[in-house]
């Protein structure tokens, strides 16, 4: 299906799953730790202390790497919303930019997993990206899997007159 302007975006879905299961995960763990308080066993309050101190630091650096958009891409400008995750507005790009702003249409190329097993369900997936210019934030514009991105950035690149650069590149394993 070929892509066409005004195009929407969300690439956060994958960020918010994760992020939700952190605060989850921290959510539980401070009712623990309180419980565990009040019941008096100390050895067990302060080892639920040092783990909740661990996964607040994991939390804390998915919450600074997180990549991922929620906006509109016209053929002038992209508008990007706020990403925000059970009432918490993440780090990263918001507002308007317009698109001389912009320095081309990234495809970053990821390899998935490394296995002889062509069920496990894995594969190379892509990230395409609007590359900002210096003082511009990168938009991620679209996550594909299985090659797809390459014809999703030349599609984009084509639509805003913008060149398309690819980065990283898979590995391939043939059998």
């Amino acid at each position: 299906m070929p892509i066409t302007l005004p195009y929407r975006f969300d690439t956060s879905s994958v960020w918010h799953t994760i992020l939700k299961g952190a605060f989850g995960l921290n959510a539980v763990l401070i009712c623990g730790l309180v419980f565990s308080v009040f019941a008096r066993p100390w050895p067990n309050a302060v080892g639920l202390a040092v783990i909740e101190l661990t996964v607040f630091g994991f939390t804390r650096v998915f919450v600074r790497h997180q990549e991922g958009s929620v906006g509109t891409l016209t053929a002038d400008a992209v508008e990007i919303d706020p990403n925000i995750v059970l009432g918490i507005t993440l780090p990263g790009p918001r507002g308007t930019y317009t698109l001389d702003r912009f320095s081309a249409v990234r495809v970053e190329l990821r390899s998935g997993p490394i296995t002889l097993d062509a069920a496990s369900g894995g594969g190379p997936h892509e990230i395409v990206w609007l590359a900002g210019r210096r003082g511009t934030p990168d938009v991620a514009l679209a996550r594909t899997n299985d090659r797809a991105g390459r014809t999703v950035g030349r599609e984009l690149g084509a639509l805003l007159n913008l060149p398309v650069e690819e980065v990283g590149a898979p590995i391939e394993i043939q059998l």
